[in-house]
């Protein structure tokens, strides 16, 4: 499977999503497989936070704002996952810069004990269309799953969605939560005030960033990057987000260190008491999250994918994690624990809440087959390695690719490199694969 080409999957679903009489009942499913778990079923505290959360990941889901177009019918179902706890629905933009969540705390789950795992969710046009109808006073009864359902639809009908899925899709998911995790709370809003800052941000179309410092109980905005300031890349992209204003009680927003980057990711969290809505933000409508290799790094170590599986099986019992709670756990060291998580991040399998400032365990359903090779700067690397074409000198290891031979030295306490992709990013998307191919080298002969 190429980088950029799309290949096919199969969701099957016994049938389709409807709400009907104060019943959502939201279909879920799992590549080539029919018989699946009920996450939930029960009440939900805040229907029209719920259904209004829904609308907007369907929205997210088929949003490109490269091209300023919605498409609901290339839109892909939004991923479900259950931890005991809560629930957590997850979509992606087409365009791969724009990240939704919408976490159900167990304070808006009254019914059953949620299940643990995760399927996609079937959201199709009608049940879209009845979720905008869904009002506050009337309560609302959620089932996520088969919930009793197959009973009366062994015998009916079978839907099935061939859904493109493309590998940027999956290695957004993947670099997400790399984003996600240098980031601090900077700024926090009442939601009565959170409607004017979106107004001013999405007012903004022209292609420059806006950077946002506390002011007082408010905000500035400046065109420079300031330390403690969070970026706004393309604002007009949160217009996603004006539907659900009314409904919230704060808006927080989050950034990571400045860099002095003209752009940074950002994110920004609806909370509306018992649920909450991350949204985050790339560093630009051109700039998706998969191809920035934030993982890439991490990811060099030979014992990255082994550690991965012991850390599956761990997180199967404990789904919500850290780098201290590994590294307690196997006894690994910082290093080992960060390549095992980005080993499982690169699946999908990793996410992270910036709210909770913690991991969680998402056991993404896509087949191994349909997830390999996601990383083309990983395989180059790897076959760098086993060319013989790294030369050591007193200014740093020179890597032959090819035809030419480039430099990979440090620069503080990072690696650089002399090749056209590291001058023209500068680290901003993750390491070149010259860079790569040395740390992999280096962790090699360090376990030997």
């Amino acid at each position: 499977m190429s980088a950029t080409a799309p290949t096919l999957d199969t969701r099957i679903y016994r049938q389709a999503s409807g709400l009907s009489d104060g019943n959502l009942a939201l279909a879920t499913s799992a590549p080539d497989r029919v018989d699946e778990q009920t996450f939930f079923a029960g009440f939900v505290r805040t229907p029209r936070v719920v259904a209004g959360g829904l609308l907007a990941l369907a929205d997210i889901a088929g949003a490109d704002f490269r091209q300023a177009r919605t498409d609901m019918a290339g839109g892909r179902d939004p991923v479900v996952t259950g931890d005991s706890e809560r629930l957590r629905f997850e979509a992606l933009s087409t365009c791969g810069g724009l990240y939704g969540r919408l976490d159900l705390t167990a304070a808006e789950l009254d019914g059953a004990t949620v299940g643990r795992g995760t399927t996609n969710v079937d959201i199709n046009p009608p049940l879209y269309e009845s979720l905008t109808r869904v009002g506050g006073d009337d309560p609302l009864r959620m089932s996520v799953g088969e919930d009793g359902l197959a009973v009366s639809t062994l015998g009916g009908k079978v839907v099935e969605k061939r859904v493109p899925l493309p590998a940027r899709w999956l290695r957004g998911l993947a670099e997400v939560a790399a984003h996600a995790l240098p980031m601090d709370p900077r700024l926090e809003i009442r939601a009565g005030r959170a409607v004017a800052l979106l107004a001013e941000m999405s007012a903004r179309t022209a292609r420059q960033a806006r950077w946002l410092l506390p002011a007082g109980s408010g905000w500035r905005s400046t065109t420079r990057p300031v330390p403690g300031a969070v970026c706004v890349a393309d604002g007009f992209r949160l217009s996603v987000l004006r539907p659900l204003l009314p409904l919230a009680q704060t808006m927080t927003l989050y950034a990571p260190p400045v860099t002095g980057a003209p752009a940074q990711v950002s994110g920004w969290v609806l909370d509306f008491g018992t649920a909450r809505f991350t949204l985050l933000l790339s560093t630009g409508v051109s700039q998706g999250f998969a191809g920035d290799g934030q993982l890439l790094a991490d990811l060099g170590s030979e014992s990255a994918v082994a550690d991965a599986d012991a850390l599956d099986a761990l997180l199967a019992v404990d789904p919500v994690i850290d780098r201290a709670s590994v590294a307690a756990l196997t006894g690994w060291d910082a290093a080992r624990a960060t390549s095992a998580l980005a080993a499982l991040a690169t699946a999908g399998q990793v996410g992270y809440d910036v709210a909770e400032a913690s991991s969680f365990h998402r056991p993404l359903p896509y087949r191994a087959d349909l997830v390999a090779a996601l990383h083309p700067r990983l395989a180059a690397a790897r076959i760098l390695t086993t060319t013989g074409g790294m030369v050591v000198t007193a200014a740093g290891i020179e890597v032959t690719s090819g035809e030419s031979t480039y430099l990979v030295h440090r620069r503080g306490d990072q690696h650089a490199c002399t090749c056209a992709w590291w001058a023209e990013h500068q680290g901003r998307r993750g390491p070149c694969k010259h860079v790569v191919a040395v740390v992999i080298g280096q962790t090699g002969q360090q376990g030997e």
